[in-house]
């Protein structure tokens, strides 16, 4: 090989070590581009760190399902997806989950009807729930008296919205009175007035003069008094007879009796009896047990 070959070969190396040298400068821009925009910092590996990748390979070997297990022992569904979604746009994202697991859902649903699998949950199954009863009897309890509160509430309210409407239909009522009162008094004083005009006398303004043929007035029984007859007998003397030995039974029950009254202070001491030392004590003894000790 010549002198000539030498050095062209040379300028060709010193090219491409230019061109790799000018890549690397780029691939190290970008990444510290991308790390500029990356606000969190990756954890540092610690010193005693180790990476096994033989040891991990071989642990998730043994980890993992094999290949010629049953389908229904791992029950897992495989959706591939249409289109690439953007990770950093969080609708798109969760539209793309929840399509997915309904996908899924489907497929394995048509895959267990097919083999004839039970795997929905029947009627008569009860799980057993999360919280104890006494628990859920606390929230109902609890519920029930949140709810009795508020009913009591609405009650109050609609209580006071009645007492107020019927304030004011009361008070519409005092005043439709009081104006109904007012316009008869101003309707008799216009009479009154009217009267005067014309000529007529005012005697006996409010009184009636109820005059018979006779002139005499009206008298209650036509103005006779019937002998053995009270004014305020309405039976015309026709009720029960009296008779002479009912008069003396009455007169003697008087004289004994007397005829009545207030008898409550009958044997109340007054000034007189209380320094009235005549009488003595009855028994010879001012007072205690009657009884004598033997």
């Amino acid at each position: 090989m010549s002198f000539e070959d030498d050095f062209v070969e040379d300028d060709e190396m010193n090219m491409i070590d230019e061109d790799v040298a000018s890549d690397s400068e780029a691939e190290s821009l970008s990444d510290s581009d991308s790390e500029n925009e990356i606000t969190e910092k990756l954890a540092e590996p610690t010193k005693t760190a180790v990476y096994n990748r033989d040891g991990l390979l071989d642990k998730l070997q043994d980890i993992s399902w094999p290949e010629d297990v049953d389908w229904t022992h791992k029950l897992t569904v495989e959706i591939e997806q249409g289109q690439a979604v953007d990770v950093n746009d969080d609708l798109a994202r969760e539209m793309a989950f929840y399509t997915q697991a309904l996908e899924g859902t489907r497929q394995a649903f048509e895959k267990l009807q097919e083999m004839g699998l039970p795997f929905l949950r029947p009627a008569d199954y009860y799980a057993e729930m999360v919280k104890s009863d006494t628990h859920m009897e606390k929230v109902k309890s609890k519920l029930l008296y949140e709810k009795k509160q508020m009913e009591e509430a609405e009650e109050r309210r609609k209580a006071r919205d009645n007492k107020k409407m019927a304030k004011e239909v009361q008070s519409q009522k005092m005043k439709e009175r009081a104006k109904q009162k007012k316009d008869e008094i101003e309707s008799v004083k216009k009479w009154r007035k009217q009267r005067q005009q014309s000529g007529f006398s005012e005697k006996g303004a409010g009184e009636l003069d109820l005059e018979f043929g006779n002139g005499k007035s009206f008298q209650r029984g036509g103005g006779k008094k019937r002998p053995g007859v009270s004014p305020g007998d309405r039976s015309g003397g026709k009720g029960k007879p009296t008779s002479r030995m009912n008069n003396k039974k009455r007169e003697f029950r008087d004289s004994k009796f007397g005829h009545g009254g207030r008898k409550g202070l009958s044997k109340q001491n007054t000034a007189e009896t209380t320094n009235d030392f005549k009488g003595g004590f009855r028994g010879g003894k001012a007072g205690g047990n009657k009884r004598q000790k033997r």
